[in-house]
């Protein structure tokens, strides 16, 4: 079976480019031939020691066409973005096309109004021009850019419409698809941390050990719908009730330095460790040194893999309930969830999850019917299979 992958971007980090390597990795042991091909590729993808198959093609349409008439795919499989909507349009022709979702999908790429952190349930359509502006769910200025990224917004969910079966990271953003019209019937949540549900890979949660400062950790790209704003100010809160605390920031992003300048402000200097990139591959070492792993994004985050990234290393996770980030409770323990976008929820939070005696709301999850998530693998290898069938049969 060859599969062909696509993608906009590939590079150092990111949870999508973690779940594209790992992907990879788990298409190799399985002895299906497989290619990843994206628009742009980071000359740095240091995500582990085993190298993936990437190269890097423009968008000509011919010289797509040419790749997959050489590759011959089975499959095609879109790990979804703006960029390359177009080019799997002109693919479907030559495979079946299953994409992947990462992220809500509409104009501004983050479904979240920024004049008061509030999540966006409205379907994409001329409106978000006017809420562009109105409430500041976008970051630029420009009508002319507010138009390109609506008519952008508009190709992706097309070409998702299109696709013979649609995968989604969560429940969450399952539903923001179907919000925007792709059919139910094609839709299925799948985990994009490769567990399985199987909580034999996340091992017991490690107490916190006996010493003067909580050390918290943030990993992930620094931006605005990050919520790292809160992270500090929680901190801040933290110190003010007379705990000791300490955070590490470990990403970078165009919010690096506001954030640095809000530290500041708020009196962080000590408390506060920015790093700057870390690759995929050296980020177990900060998760080790800290008590607890904190995901404090006010946008719809899909489903961040930094929540079992930490837990395989023992460690508790305290998120927002903020898109699919609560949803991790029902497959891993020590999870704990506080109100979306409020900082003295989220500095209680942060608190509890660092007691000696995790609540039984944390204990081992009892999966229900409705918690089950596909397997991509299997479900991509039947899917093919049955295709073939009904193209023999015609």
């Amino acid at each position: 079976m060859n599969i062909l992958q696509i993608a906009d971007h590939f590079g150092p980090a990111g949870g999508l480019e973690r779940f594209i390597y790992e992907f990879t990795k788990r298409l190799n042991e399985r002895k299906i031939t497989t290619k990843l091909v994206v628009m742009e590729l980071d000359s740095r993808h240091d995500w582990g020691e085993e190298r993936i198959d990437v190269s890097e093609l423009s968008d000509d349409r011919e010289a797509w066409g040419a790749l997959a008439t050489r590759f011959r795919p089975d499959m095609i499989v879109w790990h979804a973005g703006p960029e390359t909507a177009g080019i799997v349009e002109l693919l479907s022709a030559y495979a079946p096309v299953a994409a992947t979702v990462h992220r809500p999908l509409c104009p501004s790429g983050a479904r979240l109004f920024r004049d008061a952190d509030e999540i966006c349930l409205r379907p994409t359509g001329a409106g978000c021009l006017f809420r562009w502006y109105a409430r500041k769910c976008g970051t630029d200025i420009s009508p002319l850019e507010a138009l390109r990224a609506l008519k952008r917004s508009g190709g992706l969910i097309g070409a998702l419409r299109g696709c013979d079966r649609v995968y989604a990271v969560s429940r969450s953003t399952s539903d923001f698809l179907a919000l925007e019209g792709i059919d139910p019937e094609r839709l299925r949540v799948i985990d994009n941390s490769f567990g399985d549900n199987d909580m034999t890979v996340y091992p017991p949660l490690q107490r916190r050990q006996v010493k003067e400062e909580l050390e918290l950790l943030y990993v992930g790209r620094i931006n605005y719908t990050k919520g790292v704003q809160y992270l500090l100010r929680a901190v801040r809160r933290l110190l003010d009730n007379g705990h000791r605390v300490r955070a590490t920031i470990v990403g970078d992003g165009w919010f690096t330095d506001k954030m640095r300048a809000l530290a500041l402000e708020l009196g962080l200097r000590r408390e506060i460790v920015f790093t700057g990139h870390v690759s995929g591959s050296a980020i177990d070492a900060y998760y080790d040194k800290a008590d607890m792993l904190v995901v404090p994004s006010v946008w719809p985050e899909p489903a961040g893999l930094v929540v079992p990234e930490a837990r395989r290393r023992g460690k508790p996770v305290v998120v927002f309930d903020a898109g699919g980030l609560p949803e991790w409770q029902a497959y891993m323990d020590g999870v704990f969830t506080a109100k979306h976008a409020d900082v003295e929820d989220l500095a209680e939070t942060i608190l509890e999850a660092s007691a000696d005696d995790f609540s039984k709301e944390n204990a081992i999850p009892i999966h229900t019917d409705a918690d089950k998530r596909t397997n991509l693998i299997e479900d991509l290898v039947a899917m093919s299979l049955a295709l073939g069938k009904e193209a023999a049969v015609k």
